[in-house]
Parts: C-alpha cells; structure tokens; sequence
C-alpha cells in the first residue's frame, strides 16, 4: 500500500480539525490507517494566546516537526497522514519540506472551499470567531489559492463525506505534488 501525505488547507471554520478528530475507526475504514498533524496545535506550542505575528522561521519550524511527526507515523505503519492548517497553502512554505515528504510518500495538497454560508453555521456557537473575520481569510485564501491545489467544497457534506471525497480525490491522483512548487 502506497504511503500518502496530504496537506489540508483552507479558511478558518471549514472543516479542516473536524476532519482530523475523526475517531481512528472512521479514518480506517475510509482510508486505512490515517494519522492526523494539526499545524495549529503545533503553532499554540510557542504561542499558545496566539499572541505573536505572522512569522516565516515559526511556520518553517512547524512545517519542519510535521515531517518529523509524519516520518514517524510512516515507520509505524500508517498509510496516510493528513496535515491541516490555515499555513500551509504556500509553495514558499511548502517547497522546504517537500524533498524530505517526497522520499517518505507520495504528496497531495486540497483545499476546503465551502461556502461562505456553511462557515458562518459551523462556527455560529464559537462567541470567539469574528463572522467579518472569518468572511476575511475565507476570500483572503481564496484569492492565495494556488493551481496546484485541488478545492474541494465541503459545503454539504459531514465531516466523514468530507474525508471520504479527500480519500476518493486522492487515489484519482488529484492534487498529488512531484517536486517543487512554482510561486504563484
């Protein structure tokens, strides 16, 4: 069985850590044993209030430890990790640590694209999330998306429909990344 690393990005409210806390039954039973990174909970090590601005060697150290993390699933056998965050739609970003993801696994890269209707009902009940910050970095990383990264509109679909099309777009080969990334 092939190994496969998948970067999940997307705005903020469109699904990406409700798909990676799906329970390791669902994940196995659409996919195989899938492990999941969230760059998030690596960003909140070293700020946890997310206190500090954007930071290119931050995201570069978090990117770096998800490789790490990602090596270490595949040497316990896990077919495929997802990798989600809002940082990680950027050939910048990416290309570092493309070469070292390329010796380990074959590499795809989607992009959840619901609505702006569907964030805005995801993330009604969280009093912290702004709905003009939110319609914000949704058109922001709209406008970043890159060609290389396949949009999946998850609009409609629950969390495990969700992880299905991702598992469904990727043994189509959508998305998959052979070298570095052109700057878009």
């Amino acid at each position: 069985m092939p190994r496969r690393t998948v970067f999940l990005s997307g705005p903020a409210g469109s699904g990406k850590t409700t798909v990676l806390r799906l329970s390791h039954a669902e994940k196995l039973a659409v996919w195989g044993r899938t492990a999941a990174i969230d760059c998030d909970q690596l960003f909140l090590m070293v700020d946890p209030h997310w206190d500090l601005p954007y930071d290119d060697a931050r995201t570069a150290l978090v990117l770096r430890q998800c490789v790490q993390l990602a090596e270490t699933f595949f040497g316990a056998d896990y077919e495929n990790v997802l990798i989600a965050g809002n940082a990680i739609h950027d050939a910048v970003d990416l290309n570092p640590v493309l070469p070292d993801l390329l010796r380990l696994s074959r590499v795809f890269h989607l992009s959840l694209d619901p609505s702006e209707e569907a964030v805005l009902r995801r993330t009604a009940a969280d009093p912290d999330r702004s709905p003009a910050h939110l319609m914000n970095d949704l058109r922001l990383l709209r406008t970043k998306r890159s060609p290389w990264s396949v949009p999946l509109d998850n609009s409609a679909l629950s969390p495990l429909e969700t992880l299905q099309k991702i598992a469904h777009l990727i043994r189509s080969g959508a998305g998959e990344i052979h070298g570095p990334l052109p700057d878009s």
